[in-house]
């Protein structure tokens, strides 16, 4: 299983209910059943390549079929509260079940709206049921691969045992006769609640899939590949790399080999550190999910879990300051590689909590010790740029955001990402461009 933990699904903006989560973004969902089980799909990265490949597959069909879903949320609240009747257990048979309607008076007036609501119910389901099965039947005869819809279609065909396709499409067309509206309410409530509504987690699956197909070809998303083959040079390339919540995204090539498996990534303030780190960890971890990535072309490793320290704070409620954090964090990572966990650790300007000689030696010692692991990626961005010359160069892949100054001093930052250690020391600059020191002095002195 792949491994995530809060904070790092807070520094990915994962599930936050807010409009720039990548949950929402990938929430096309008609049914408040789908929105729910995608929200799930969040929190459980699949757990091997195969999983992983059968819900590509499944996505990437489903993408090129145009078919209008017949089923929303309202629809489903309504069925939701006709299962929710109750089973009439003492019906031991269904003649038996047909003896106690009538004996109830059924067909009566005042059992008019509870005889509507059974008789629609049936009807939708029917349909559900007929729509599911020929498109999931469809799909099974293309000459392709469709991934985890062949599983679908086994789980529907074996939960419709029961029932007869023929007399589902009659019902279907709402031309039902009181026998079949009897027959197939025993069926439905009584006989079948529980398959009923596992065809129901069925749809809300297909709901997923074809909001997320909506995404994907509405944003000219990829698929990754994937390999476990740790005699590769390239444990991860990425190629046109960008963040999905920019307006004009820049995008930029990510390729760490085994060798160089650590890279020491500098820039001002600004430049776009941080960014990157984030649209990093979304292609790894979205492509972990089964989903498709912003970029252009990605093949990786399958690894077991993702770490990050990108907008970590303080935390009051135990006491702890934001190095003490930072700590904690680290902490975490080398107990998850001591697991021999295959992991892809990302720091973004760690241990800013503490002076600069302690920030120093810490993070040499910290990347000192990650270059000896070539099991797993580490990311470390930092603005000690003094540190590079202290690196091996033979591990440790020097990179930074590039930052283009003129001799007026205007400052451009491009965000792209290149070789090299930022030179850059944009503080005074910026200071002065912008005459905050002229201003200080601009100010009467009030002392006497």
């Amino acid at each position: 299983m792949f491994t995530i933990d809060k904070q790092t699904l807070s520094d990915l903006n994962a599930i936050d209910h807010r409009d720039f989560s990548l949950c929402n973004f990938f929430d096309n969902t008609s049914t408040l059943g789908g929105r729910s089980l995608l929200y799930s799909y969040f929190i459980n990265p699949l757990k091997d390549i195969k999983e992983i490949q059968d819900r590509n597959e499944a996505i990437e069909y489903l993408s090129n079929v145009m078919d209008n879903y017949p089923f929303d949320k309202y629809m489903f609240q309504d069925l939701e509260k006709y299962l929710s009747l109750g089973v009439e257990t003492d019906s031991a048979n269904l003649l038996r079940y047909f003896s106690e309607k009538l004996s109830f008076n059924f067909w009566s007036a005042e059992n008019q709206m509870e005889r509507v609501l059974i008789k629609r119910s049936i009807a939708e389901i029917a349909m559900l049921i007929t729509y599911l099965t020929e498109l999931l039947n469809k799909a099974v005869e293309q000459e392709k691969p469709i991934g985890r819809l062949t599983e679908m279609l086994k789980s529907l065909n074996e939960l419709t045992s029961d029932f007869n396709l023929s007399e589902l499409k009659v019902i279907a067309s709402k031309k039902i006769s009181p026998a079949l509206i009897l027959k197939y309410d025993y069926k439905f409530r009584n006989l079948n609640n529980h398959n009923i509504k596992k065809i129901f987690t069925l749809i809300y699956e297909l709901d997923i899939y074809q909001g997320i197909a909506k995404s994907m070809t509405k944003n000219h998303l990829i698929f990754p590949t994937f390999h476990n083959k740790t005699d590769l040079d390239h444990m991860l390339v990425i190629k046109g790399a960008y963040n999905l919540f920019l307006n004009k995204p820049i995008k930029n090539d990510i390729i760490i080999s085994q060798e160089k498996n650590t890279w020491f990534l500098t820039g001002a303030n600004m430049t776009g550190k941080s960014t990157l780190l984030k649209t990093l960890g979304a292609c790894i971890y979205l492509a972990h999910l089964g989903l498709p990535v912003p970029a252009e072309k990605m093949d990786t490793l399958f690894f077991d879990g993702l770490l990050t320290t990108i907008n970590l704070g303080d935390d009051l409620s135990s006491g702890h300051s934001h190095f003490y954090n930072e700590v904690l964090r680290v902490k975490k990572a080398a107990e998850l590689l001591a697991s021999k966990k295959r992991m892809i650790i990302l720091l973004d300007e760690l241990f800013k909590g503490t002076n600069y000689d302690d920030a120093y030696h810490a993070t040499l010692t910290l990347v000192e010790r990650c270059e000896e692991l070539n099991n797993s990626i580490f990311l470390i961005s930092s603005h000690i740029t003094e540190l590079s010359t202290k690196l091996n160069k033979n591990h440790v892949e020097l990179k930074h955001l590039e930052t283009l100054i003129n001799e007026e001093s205007h400052i451009t930052f491009t965000y792209r990402l290149i070789p090299g250690i930022s030179t850059e020391k944009l503080g005074m600059r910026l200071l002065e461009r912008e005459k905050v020191f002229e201003l200080f002095k601009s100010i009467p002195s009030q002392r006497s």
